[in-house]
């Protein structure tokens, strides 16, 4: 329980450990991908819509205030359509999610990535693609319900309730 909130379990926030397995000096180098906080990836994600709605890019299905759930249906290539100073900054903000596990035979010591971490340029955008998913995964599962959603929310109140016949279940008269 956490300290000073009785009936209240601490909940640790979600770290993955990647391995990188792309050939070159970066070859088996171990990171650490610890997610933001619900709070910092909705607000986060919110930038990254806005920086790219802002440069001109239509995004379909995703509005500016939709979070880290809009950026998931955007995909990680909603940073190409950023101003480029926009992007960098808000790819700075997402690799501070990782740390580097130097040896890999103790994985308690582990340190902030830095720029001399990595050698290969190809391990930086798999950094990035890793650090992506990491945060926008789980929206990407349940994307079609939130579709769907939208769809039925657009339709106000021309739909038919749900108890109501439709082609598909009406019985035969």
């Amino acid at each position: 329980m956490g300290a000073g909130y009785p009936g209240r379990a601490v909940m640790a926030i979600k770290e993955i450990t990647v391995t990188c397995q792309q050939e070159g000096a970066d070859k088996g180098k171990m990171f650490v991908i610890t997610r933001m906080s619900a709070f910092e990836a909705d607000k986060w994600g919110r930038h990254c819509l806005q920086a790219a709605i802002s440069s001109g890019a239509d995004i379909p299905g995703a509005a500016s205030g939709s979070g880290v759930a809009g950026l998931a249906a955007a995909g990680i290539s909603i940073f190409g359509m950023m101003a480029p100073e926009k992007m960098d900054e808000l790819l700075a903000r997402l690799m501070q999610c990782v740390s580097v596990q130097p040896d890999p035979g103790n994985p308690s010591v582990r340190r902030p990535l830095h720029e001399s971490d990595i050698e290969e340029i190809p391990t930086v955008a798999w950094l990035q693609k890793e650090a992506f998913a990491l945060h926008v995964d789980f929206f990407k599962g349940v994307g079609q319900l939130f579709s769907l959603l939208s769809a039925l929310l657009q339709m106000g109140n021309s739909a038919p309730s749900p108890d109501m016949p439709t082609s598909m279940n009406a019985t035969p008269s």
